[in-house]
């Protein structure tokens, strides 16, 4: 004869063993900053000493939301969003929150049934990398009351929260670079119009050479889709021209990879025939001969300031929006120092 099976602890034990009410024990597992600290701490000893798993789901039914953030990336294959994802998963779990990956592929319909899903699903906060900055649709989200956070990418109207890098920065300090390094011609694979970053990074790169009276003429710039076949082919098509550059900025991770790939098909020697700076340190810029100038974003924090950033905004749904800026760094390597000394030598 089989024994009974023991009872589950429940909120009520907890109580008792905290001596605490119920509802004191439900504000402090919800999170609730209002609990008087020594309380809130025997709530969590009790809840040790007794076993107790809390019914997050039950928690989430009552409060018409559900524990778990979505975070919609445009291409998670992109080294640079599988980063950011990483990150700010882990801070969400620190926070108690389960995390929901959507892949748009670029896709704005498909971005379209993802947000769809988040408001049937009643998640508690969207982390976005919109698709478009111009087609994008974040009204669904705030029309159902849904915190959301732009991430790498603006929206045109939207001033809700944001996290970004200052993307104009990142294509100028590749033209400073560039220029300090004695570079004379200039192609850069931009990626799409429609894409913030990538706007933001060929407009900071055009202005910083405007500065120095150099031109960059329409035929070397690529706004190609963010695939690394493109970047390939982009470059290529610039090399073949009669003036081709002696310096290309590529603004994206992948597009960096095919702009490599370019160069080095055409037999050109890096830095000297041709200098290349791209976007995003990824681990296959140090293995290559040569290793790769890139101007480096600072992914995790990305990642970390998202989720605090939903979180702050789930307690304080009113609070004025906060627009967050983060700085690129350039980090000089093989592939375009020293261009002057090989002219002059």
């Amino acid at each position: 004869m089989q024994g009974k099976l023991p009872r589950p602890v429940t909120m009520k034990d907890v109580a008792a063993a905290a001596q605490v009410s119920s509802a004191t024990v439900s504000r402090v597992l919800s999170g609730k900053s209002t609990v008087d600290p020594e309380m809130a701490k025997r709530v969590h000893e009790a809840v040790e000493a007794t076993g107790y798993v809390p019914n997050f789901m039950g928690m989430a039914l009552r409060r018409q939301v559900t524990n778990t953030w979505a975070i919609i990336v445009s291409n998670i294959e992109n080294p640079f969003f599988t980063r950011l994802v990483a990150s700010m998963e882990e801070a969400a779990e620190y926070l108690g929150y389960s995390v929901m990956l959507c892949n748009t592929n670029e896709q704005v319909d498909r971005e379209n049934r993802y947000i769809n899903a988040v408001i049937q699903r009643r998640m508690s906060g969207v982390a976005i990398a919109a698709a478009s900055a111009v087609r994008t649709d974040l009204t669904p989200l705030t029309r159902a009351g849904i915190p959301v956070v732009l991430i790498d990418r603006l929206v045109q109207g939207y001033d809700g929260d944001s996290v970004v890098v200052d993307n104009a920065l990142i294509g100028r300090l590749a033209a400073e670079h560039f220029a300090a390094q004695g570079y004379r011609r200039f192609g850069c694979v931009a990626g799409p119009r429609h894409v913030s970053s990538m706007a933001h990074r060929l407009e900071g790169f055009r202005t910083a050479l405007r500065e120095r009276g150099i031109d960059l003429p329409n035929a070397m710039v690529s706004q190609t889709d963010l695939r690394g076949d493109s970047g390939e082919f982009s470059v290529a098509n610039m090399l073949n021209q009669p003036d081709a550059p002696d310096a290309i900025f590529s603004g994206y991770g992948v597009t960096t990879a095919g702009a490599y790939r370019a160069i080095k098909g055409r037999g050109l020697s890096m830095p000297r025939d041709i200098g290349l700076v791209g976007t995003d340190d990824e681990a296959w810029m140090t293995l290559v001969q040569p290793s790769v100038t890139v101007i480096r974003q600072p992914v995790e924090q990305i990642g970390i300031a998202a989720a605090q950033l939903l979180n702050a905004r789930s307690a304080h749904p009113d609070s004025p929006s906060q627009h967050l800026v983060l700085q690129p760094t350039l980090v000089e390597r093989e592939s375009s120092r020293g261009f002057a000394n090989h002219r002059t030598a």
